[in-house]
């Protein structure tokens, strides 16, 4: 696509862009207003549900999420909500394509690599000594006992739900020297079914293997498009749908877009979009330093930043790439700016290291250990942000030009490490890898913390309380954000994804959910 200049003045843009002049009961961008998590206006809202939870206002039209269009969150400025998604489909085709979805999602398969080839023996060669009458909870006790004898703690995190699965199956699971096959023409399409039979019947698979990967490749072709959808926020109708051509990435394509100066930005799988908020027209596109991105821009002075394979910086109103910093790398954390005196500095948790930029240069300011795909949190001179790092994990630090000076951390061996925290009146919130945890900013003293069922999720702030969701997205929990104890006000059964972050504007909560967006009230007396 080529680029096109908005007919918008650039000292309007200008005037108008920084996402801390949004309105006070909006969510314009990932992680709130001030990229913090927390939302400081709007009504006041509910302190309890009824048992249905809160009431449903509405809910969109079929919008896919997860392999079909990501995980990303909403975003409300103006009266209206905004997604970005690449959204697939499938379309009919002579030639037959197996994917890295079908092989995940279809044909069971997990990459044991990490596992040593003693271990990986033992489990194929249990696997296949299984009698068949070994099943229900038996089969579960057995699978239990195995995994606590034969696997570390990091093993289990990481493959029980593998040997789980392929004991389940018993001698009908895939070998995996078949898989070792299969992936050698993964996104390699055959021409035809024909030819797709013949390579099928050259590699020497047992009968029941053949077969299921035949029935697990369609007749068809995975295509996609990158899209923003516009929708009403009084009643979930769809205002537009601004659509480019985009590459089936499958959920690894999970941005949250963000709205500044009367415009959308986005990422897709491909390019980096500017559209019109009003109506959607399309201003300018730039490609992306990496594909897939799984984490979102920000709009800070004239420009808007992404963190994609390298950190870069786009002007806001022409879409040039003002620069690259290759030395800060990544593609699900994004990016917090933090303000000091007439610096701008960009605290980006790369891959190895936490790092701050400097917003007109591109510089690196300084670095620190660490890195994840957790988004920082900013309050003051303050970050607190989770680490991959297990040795470093849930940590604070002071800012400054020249530096990050760590005032405590907790270290956090995590099967995952995605979830972003918030900070809430001198404490610092993190809900992430089965445990809420509650820590004192200053002191790094835990206040309190609950073992949980929850994985991947972000907390967010409203009038005093806390919003996150549970048990795999199945519970929305409503939390009184205190130090004194884990006090829960509310749980509903909401059934939403459990990756993207709840959004509150304006009194309501936007819930993205597999096949649409849906919105509830919050507001107190509903």
């Amino acid at each position: 696509m080529s680029n096109r200049i908005c007919p918008t003045t650039l000292s309007v843009l200008l005037a108008s862009l920084s996402t801390l002049t949004a309105a006070t009961s909006d969510w314009p961008q990932w992680r709130g207003p001030d990229r913090n998590g927390v939302l400081s206006g709007g009504p006041a809202l509910t302190s309890t549900w009824s048992a249905d939870g809160p009431p449903k206002l509405w809910e969109s039209e079929p919008i896919p999420s997860d392999d079909d269009g990501g995980h990303g969150s909403v975003v409300v400025a103006g009266g209206r909500a905004y997604l970005s998604v690449v959204w697939h489909r499938n379309e009919p085709s002579e030639t037959r394509t197996l994917t890295d979805l079908i092989l995940r999602t279809q044909l069971g398969h997990q990459n044991p690599a990490s596992l040593s080839k003693e271990l990986i023996a033992k489990i194929e060669a249990t696997r296949e000594s299984l009698p068949p009458t070994l099943r229900g909870a038996k089969l579960d006790e057995f699978t239990q006992k195995f995994i606590e004898e034969n696997l570390d703690k990091k093993q289990r995190q990481l493959f029980s739900g593998f040997v789980s699965g392929r004991f389940k199956k018993g001698k009908l699971a895939i070998p995996l020297g078949d898989y070792d096959k299969l992936q050698t023409r993964v996104e390699k399409p055959f021409a035809s079914q024909a030819e797709f039979e013949k390579w099928i019947n050259d590699q020497g698979f047992a009968d029941h293997v053949k077969q299921a990967v035949l029935a697990a490749v369609p007749p068809s072709r995975r295509v996609a498009e990158d899209t923003v959808a516009c929708l009403d926020v009084k009643s979930g109708k769809t205002l537009w749908m601004a659509k480019a051509p985009g590459e089936p990435k499958g959920r690894n394509c999970s941005s949250t877009p963000c709205v500044a100066g009367g415009r959308v930005f986005a990422m897709g799988s491909t390019h980096l979009y500017a559209v019109d908020a009003t109506n959607g027209k399309l201003l300018w596109s730039q490609p992306l330093p990496a594909k897939a991105p799984g984490s979102s821009p920000i709009a800070v002075g004239n420009a808007v930043v992404i963190l994609t394979g390298k950190l870069a910086a786009y002007d806001a109103a022409t879409g040039k790439q003002l620069w690259e910093q290759p030395k800060v790398g990544g593609n699900n954390s994004s990016p917090s700016a933090w303000q000091k005196d007439d610096k701008t500095i960009l605290v980006c948790n790369g891959r190895n290291e936490l790092a701050g930029v400097d917003l007109k240069t591109g510089d690196v300011l300084w670095t620190t250990p660490g890195g994840g795909d957790s988004t920082p949190a900013l309050a003051g001179d303050r970050a607190v942000v989770l680490s991959r790092a297990a040795n470093i994990g849930f940590a604070a630090y002071r800012l400054s030009v020249t530096g990050a000076e760590k005032i405590w951390n907790h270290p956090t061996d995590a099967l995952r490490s995605q979830s972003s925290p918030v900070i809430h009146e001198g404490h610092a919130y993190l809900f992430e890898d089965g445990e809420h945890r509650c820590v004192n900013l200053d002191t790094g003293k835990v206040a309190w913390t609950q073992k949980v069922a929850s994985s991947i999720t972000s907390p967010i702030v409203a009038d005093g309380k806390i919003f996150v969701l549970m048990n795999n997205g199945n519970n929305l929990l409503m939390l009184k954000a205190t130090p004194s104890d884990r006090v829960e006000l509310g749980k509903a059964n909401v059934r939403a994804l459990w990756i993207p972050s709840p959004t509150i504007a304006d009194g309501k909560v936007f819930l993205r959910h597999r096949d649409r967006v849906r919105c509830y009230d919050l507001t107190a007396g509903n």
